[in-house]
C-alpha cells in the first residue's frame, strides 16, 4: 500500500498529525497554566487503564478524562500476562503505578467487537506475525471456556470478550503488589466492557457473577 501525498511530498498522514498538533499548541497556549502545572509536579492518576490498543476505543474520551488522570497501559486485547509470563513491560508499568504512583484502582477495560479476542480464530502469518500468534494465545483461556459452554455462534464473540477480561483479573491477582494492596484493602480491581454501538460501560459484578450496566452501581 503506497501512502498518499500532498503537493509538497508530505504523506497525507503525517500532514494530519502535524495540523493535529498544531490545533493543539493552539490549545496549550490558552490553558498553558493546566499544562505548566502538570509539567511541575509529580503525576498523581485516579486509577490504572489497562485498555485494547484499538484505534476507536480511547479511555480519555470515555471517561471524559483530562491529562494526568489516567495511567494507561495498551495492548492487542487488553491482556494482563500472569506475572510468571516474564513479559516485564506490562508488569513494570503495574508495579510502578501502584507501588510508586499510588494507584488505588485498576480497570481492565475490553469492547465489543474486539479484532484482538477474535484474532485467535483467524489465520496467523508463521514467522511473519510470529509475535502476534504468541501474544494472541493469551485470550486462548476465554475461548475454550466459551467453546465448553457451548454458546450460540451469534453470541459467542460477545461472551468471549467478557470471559477474557474475567481472566485479566485473575491475572492481576498474581502480582505480588496487587495481590498484597487488594488483600491489605488498599487497592480494587474493576472489568469494563466498552459497547461501542451504544457508549455505554458494563462492570463485571464479581458478588453477582455477572455483568451489568457501569452506571447502575451508583
Amino acid at each position: 500500500m503506497t501512502s498518499q501525498k500532498d503537493a509538497s511530498g508530505i504523506d497525507l498522514d503525517i500532514r494530519d498529525a502535524m495540523e493535529g498538533h498544531e490545533r493543539f499548541r493552539q490549545q496549550f497556549e490558552r490553558d498553558r497554566y493546566f499544562y505548566q502545572n502538570l509539567a511541575n509536579r509529580k503525576q498523581k492518576p485516579r486509577l490504572l487503564w489497562i485498555g485494547c490498543a484499538d484505534s476507536r476505543v480511547v479511555p480519555a474520551t470515555i471517561t471524559n478524562s483530562d491529562p494526568g488522570e489516567l495511567f494507561e497501559i495498551r495492548n492487542i486485547a487488553n491482556v494482563v500476562p500472569p506475572s510468571d509470563a516474564a513479559d516485564d513491560t506490562i508488569g513494570a508499568a503495574i508495579e510502578y503505578g501502584v507501588g510508586h504512583l499510588g494507584i488505588d484502582d485498576i480497570v481492565v477495560c475490553g469492547h465489543t467487537g474486539c479484532g484482538g479476542v477474535a484474532a485467535l480464530l483467524e489465520e496467523v502469518v508463521p514467522g511473519r506475525e510470529a509475535h502476534l500468534g504468541r501474544w494472541l494465545e493469551f485470550t486462548r483461556p476465554a475461548h475454550q471456556l466459551i467453546e465448553a459452554a457451548r454458546v450460540p455462534a451469534e453470541e459467542r464473540l460477545t461472551a468471549t470478550i467478557k470471559a477474557h477480561v474475567q481472566f485479566q483479573l485473575d491475572n492481576l491477582m498474581t502480582y505480588d503488589i496487587v495481590r498484597e494492596a487488594v488483600e491489605a484493602g488498599k487497592l480494587n480491581i474493576h472489568g469494563w466492557i466498552y459497547d461501542m454501538q451504544d457508549g455505554s460501560l458494563s462492570a463485571y459484578d464479581a458478588g453477582a457473577g455477572g455483568w451489568r450496566g457501569l452506571l447502575d452501581e451508583f
